[in-house]
């Protein structure tokens, strides 16, 4: 099995590539932002009030800030560490 790993805090994601992986995930965008993080957190954002533009932002600033790992094959998308749903995708 092959697979490419990419360190998001060197190379963060952005907006464009944000709302892809959350259509592969059939999710707002806003669902990607982990608001229990320390790093949303310090944003001050209200989390029942961003839009899926700010959740962008925020996420492309500070990559923290969304929930890991991602897991994609081009058309699924696994957010956060679901063993089962990553075994599924292969």
């Amino acid at each position: 099995m092959e697979y490419q790993y990419r360190d998001i805090l060197k190379a963060p994601p952005e907006q464009e590539e944000l709302e892809q992986l959350a259509a592969m995930g059939n999710m707002e965008l806003t669902e990607l932002i982990n608001t229990g993080s320390k790093a949303f957190k310090d944003t001050g954002a209200d989390p029942q009030k961003i839009t899926n533009r700010e959740a962008g932002e925020i996420i492309s600033k500070n990559p923290r800030a969304m929930h890991r790992p991602l897991l994609t094959d081009g058309k699924g998308l696994v957010v956060g560490f679901k063993p089962e749903e990553m075994e599924g995708m292969f």
